[in-house]
């Protein structure tokens, strides 16, 4: 229930930053993705699976907002968490420069793979563009990788077992 709650306001937080903050600053006259962000951070931190539930529920709130068809981002986030999350978990995670790396080569196979979903169910996207966008949002985002690791380590730590009865539990 916590887990949830803190995901809940992540989501939001995001959403609303991604929509209205980087919509207007635009570097290089193009946005970042923070939700495919969050997605990656969240394979990263706790997993395949918890990565692409985080990915889906992400890409939900990004349909939202987009005139896409519904559920590519969805299916995007939730993919790219998942891949991000079985690559993460089979690397030995000594290194520090590990996350970043990660985090910039997912957000650029997150945008090309948002695009050529995108062609495949007939949204025509600014192709000629694809470099520029690729480049930012993957260096935005790997600028961003530490605090999103935070964030979803932060999201994940809200362990809702705890407040769960024994019998609950399944300890009878």
């Amino acid at each position: 229930m916590l887990r949830a709650a803190r995901l809940s306001l992540v989501v939001v937080v995001l959403l609303t930053v991604q929509t209205t903050w980087l919509a207007d600053l635009r570097p290089f006259g193009e946005t970042g993705d923070l939700l495919l962000l969050l997605a990656i951070a969240a394979g990263m931190a706790a997993g395949p699976q918890r990565g692409a539930a985080v990915g889906f529920i992400a890409g939900v709130a990004m349909d939202l907002v987009l005139l896409t068809p519904f559920g590519l981002s969805s299916l995007t986030y939730l993919a790219v968490g998942y891949v991000v999350g079985t690559v993460h978990d089979g690397v030995l995670r000594s290194a520090p420069w590990i996350p970043v790396l990660v985090t910039f080569l997912a957000s650029v196979v997150g945008v090309v793979f948002f695009v050529v979903l995108g062609q495949l169910v007939g949204q025509h996207f600014r192709v000629p563009n694809l470099p520029s966008i690729v480049l930012v949002t993957a260096v935005l985002n790997t600028l961003l990788a530490f605090p999103a690791l935070f964030v979803a380590r932060w999201i994940e730590r809200a362990a809702p077992d705890r407040m769960l009865t024994p019998s609950m539990r399944g300890l009878r």
